[in-house]
């Protein structure tokens, strides 16, 4: 599976704006399981996508084909192998 990585993120992928993930095909993985697997890749990026409970930070989305995590079901939101994933910091901010 592929898991699409912001720029701000990319000095721990070695610039590598998407990073394969392997999964069984039959089984799939949670999205906490992507980004351990990711993390275990790429030491450091956990840190930034995770907080120091495990939980995604509040500034952080991800989203699974297109769809929020948040809203199925979080870090538990199932992920299939032909999936993928994007991690987005959250924007904010506004019009002066």
């Amino acid at each position: 599976m592929r898991v699409h990585i912001p720029g701000a993120l990319r000095r721990w992928t070695d610039g590598r704006d998407v990073v394969e993930v392997a999964l069984a095909p039959e089984k799939g993985a949670s999205a906490a399981e992507i980004i351990e697997a990711l993390a275990r890749a790429h030491p450091g990026i956990r840190d930034r996508v995770l907080d120091e409970q495990g939980e995604l930070r509040r500034h952080v989305n991800i989203f699974i084909d297109g769809e929020n995590a948040r809203q199925l079901g979080g870090l538990d939101a199932r992920v299939g192998a032909g999936s993928e994933m994007w991690i987005h910091p959250a924007l904010s901010g506004g019009a002066r």
